[in-house]
């Protein structure tokens, strides 16, 4: 059986990995294969945000002074890395019976595969959009003992293992794994009876522990972002405008405008939850004044109706990840993913494959580390209200 371990972990460290590293790096959302990616080199991640220009101009006359120096102001942003960790998960008795056959070992091991990447895709892509907090949803009222009323189940899947915690408190009061989602009522059906607290519910975990996603941009809530205290700093506050329940070209161009003008940002994505893209697509559509197709292909095949501002073009994608009626202006160039790859936990170049304790299953750790930092946060744009 040890030789069937190491036959089914080459084939997962030589075969898969490579593949799930490199999807992982774009598919996840269609703003991730724009950002940049720095190498993690330690747990606390550092960057520098100028603010507004230098002040080292001035006119003058001859004979006169030049202008004093003034270097361009620099405020410290520092955020530490998150772990992000998914199993891959095979029986005792899948491997036993598989009598040193790659084929079969991995036709059993596939659909945890391809079930730990989708896991990884969702929940990365989810995060990047979070305010850090993890939170999922809010805990409305209980039906009965598994069927739990929520605020909102966009953030929610069946499959996920959730904590749930009482409002204001800091541990969960319990586990339990999600196996029925209603949609159209917003209710959870959960694999256990749980208390009748309300509050939110994370994913395992997770609480306070995610990527400092572009939502701790935007939330008011959030009062410190990077270590830098909103409160006192105006600079690192982004463009907030209400559209009114409607939206046009000449709204989203004032807003790109004031970007550029007011806080040195060039938008170049424009991200828009489902019923703010819907909205937009229909404008275009009504107005009759241009192409409202997604035709602009971005890295990983994701399609983007095209924007042209200034000498820009902005790319006007769908993300379903963003409040369902807004859209959030970003500029790619002031987003740096710092990560460490995704690979297998080991130790020593030990099997990636441990027994579970009390369990006849194998598990395979698959960890990545980093934290998303944006440069000129005060530079991004949120249209509330589109739909």
């Amino acid at each position: 059986m040890e030789q069937n371990l190491k036959t089914l972990e080459n084939v997962l460290k030589e075969c898969y990995l490579p593949a799930w590293k490199n999807q992982l790096g774009v598919e996840p959302t269609p703003l991730l294969g724009k950002i940049k990616k720095v190498t993690l080199e330690g747990n606390k991640i550092v960057a520098t945000a100028p603010i507004g220009l230098s002040g080292g101009f001035g006119f003058g006359e001859e004979g006169q002074a030049t202008p004093a120096a003034g270097k361009v102001n620099y405020s410290r942003f520092e955020t530490y890395a998150k772990d992000l960790y998914v199993n891959i998960c095979i029986s005792e008795k899948a491997v036993k019976l598989a009598k040193g056959k790659a084929d079969s070992m991995i036709n059993a091991l596939e659909r945890e595969i391809e079930a730990g990447y989708e896991t990884a895709k969702w929940n990365t892509g989810r995060a990047l959009y979070g305010n850090g907090t993890g939170k999922l949803a809010d805990i409305t009222t209980e039906a009965s003992g598994t069927t739990h009323s929520v605020g909102s189940t966009a953030y929610l899947k069946e499959g996920l293992i959730v904590d749930f915690y009482a409002a204001d408190e800091e541990t969960p009061y319990t586990t339990a794994r999600i196996i029925g989602v209603d949609r159209v009522n917003n209710k959870i059906l959960l694999d256990k009876a749980i208390g009748t607290d309300a509050g939110f519910i994370t994913v395992q975990n997770s609480y306070n522990r995610e990527y400092t996603g572009l939502g701790a941009i935007f939330d008011d809530t959030v009062e410190s972002l990077y270590n830098i205290k909103k409160a006192d700093n105006a600079w690192i506050k982004p463009i907030v405008e209400d559209a009114g329940g409607s939206i046009t070209d000449g709204f989203i161009t004032k807003l790109l405008r004031r970007a550029k003008n007011e806080k040195n940002s060039n938008i170049d994505t424009i991200l828009c939850g489902d019923d703010a893209y819907d909205a937009y697509v229909e404008y275009l559509r009504s107005t009759n004044n241009r192409n409202e197709v997604a035709t602009h292909e971005m890295v990983g095949g994701f399609k983007a109706i095209t924007f042209k501002f200034g000498n820009k073009v902005v790319d006007v994608v769908n993300e379903s990840f963003i409040p369902t009626g807004e859209m959030w202006g970003v500029d790619s160039t002031a987003l740096e993913l710092h990560t460490l790859d995704w690979g297998f936990a080991e130790l020593n170049n030990s099997s990636i494959f441990n027994l579970m304790p009390d369990s006849s299953v194998y598990r395979a750790l698959l960890a990545s580390y980093g934290d998303l930092i944006c440069t000129n946060p005060g530079g991004c744009v949120r249209i509330a209200n589109v739909a």
